[in-house]
């Protein structure tokens, strides 16, 4: 058992080094991505699509990426996706990375438990969700958290891993949540690259206004849970959830 811990410890400070490096690899990776959107959208679009499967497969793997190293915003990828592949398949892609990143977020989590989890956020905000320990409708309280615009969905998904909740479920979830703030993003940058700016600036208000009144909600239903179960317990030191 003791040997057990000492592995999981080694096996933590392994990746929090790996993390380190992987953050500054993907902010050069993305950042450059971005500028070269920014600066020539059209020419990016072009070398994205000029590649076929192999561009479908680069944008997937930096979606995935930017799901486990959660100091990534994801809206500059959902954008150039739109842009890149149109709103339909810019949408698809996006959520096939989040997916499969969501999916690798949870299996650490249930690996390594609550030290990897704070390895990628503050106690404070942890412990803001841990009132999600003891939810009798656990599932019903991830969707309606989930699939309003504007939450932390990445911290959702690594908080996920410390609770009891099936897999399935929160494949489920981890996918569907994320689609009306990807959609709006993703028809944005179909809108650029169309040229249809008005409708453009339209798709980002709207979803910058739902963005903001969703986080608005998602404060406000956080706030409610925790003065509701104040005395309950906190989310567990080890996470060693068994897997259903």
């Amino acid at each position: 058992m003791e040997e057990n811990k000492e592995e999981k410890k080694t096996h933590l400070k392994v990746f929090k080094v790996v993390s380190i490096i992987a953050i500054v690899l993907i902010v050069c990776l993305v950042g450059y991505i971005s500028y070269r959107f920014i600066a020539d959208p059209e020419q990016f679009s072009t070398w994205i699509r000029s590649h076929g499967f192999l561009g479908w497969v680069v944008y997937v793997g930096i979606t995935i990426l930017q799901i486990i190293v959660t100091v990534i915003p994801g809206g500059p990828l959902e954008l150039a996706g739109g842009y890149a592949f149109g709103a339909f398949w810019g949408t698809v892609l996006f959520l096939l990375g989040a997916f499969i990143g969501s999916l690798i977020s949870f299996g650490l989590v249930r690996k390594f438990g609550r030290s990897f989890v704070e390895a990628q956020f503050s106690k404070k905000q942890i412990k803001k969700l841990a009132f999600l320990e003891d939810e009798q409708k656990l599932n019903l309280v991830f969707m309606i958290l989930f699939i309003i615009p504007g939450c932390p969905k990445d911290l959702l998904c690594y908080v996920a891993g410390l609770t009891k909740m099936k897999l399935s479920a929160f494949c489920v979830i981890a996918t569907l949540g994320r689609l009306p703030a990807v959609v709006g993003t993703a028809v944005g940058g179909q809108a650029i690259q169309a040229g249809n700016y008005t409708m453009a600036i339209i798709a980002f208000a709207v979803t910058a206004a739902v963005s903001i009144i969703g986080m608005l909600i998602y404060s406000a239903i956080v706030k409610r849970k925790n003065r509701k179960n104040s005395s309950g317990p906190d989310l567990p030191v080890s996470g060693e959830v068994s897997p259903e």
